[in-house]
């Protein structure tokens, strides 16, 4: 097992809402293990920002390359994801990932807050990102064409 697993396992716990949508759109109703070990192999292809040496880096868990891990999730490659308006009309054959976005204002300071999961599941249960704020925009996967 590698050093400093329960950091990673922490780090994840905290940030990896958008390594997991993509995990569940990728192979619906995965289990938690296999999530895990497709996310352990986006960090090391450097899909998913992770540095194990500074565990309060704002990026950690970033999916950097959501096309690239959406390969390795599905086991198919020539995935191709774009950032489109909340009001976007999906497509039968895309796959949707909402992102919300809460700007939770402390003292005289706003602290921004971003959630992703599905229309019909989240990885983090109830969320304050969700419950005070709005759906800012949709990640679509859908595959190249040929």
């Amino acid at each position: 097992m590698r050093e400093g697993i329960q950091s990673l396992l922490a780090e994840l716990g905290e940030g990896s809402c958008l390594a997991l949508s993509i995990c569940e759109i990728g192979k619906p109703g995965l289990s938690e293990e296999e999530a895990l070990g497709f996310i352990i192999k986006g960090i090391k292809k450097g899909y998913i920002y992770y540095d194990e040496n500074n565990r309060n880096n704002p990026k950690n868990c970033f999916v950097e390359n959501r096309d690239g891990f959406m390969d390795i999730v599905t086991g198919q490659k020539g995935w191709k994801s774009t950032t489109e308006k909340p009001d976007y009309r999906p497509r039968k054959d895309e796959r949707i990932i909402e992102c919300w976005r809460w700007n939770e204002k402390i003292n005289a300071k706003v602290i921004n807050h971003t959630h992703f999961k599905l229309s019909n599941w989240d990885p983090y249960k109830n969320s304050n990102t969700l419950k005070y704020g709005y759906l800012e925009s949709l990640r679509v996967f859908r595959r190249k064409a040929s």
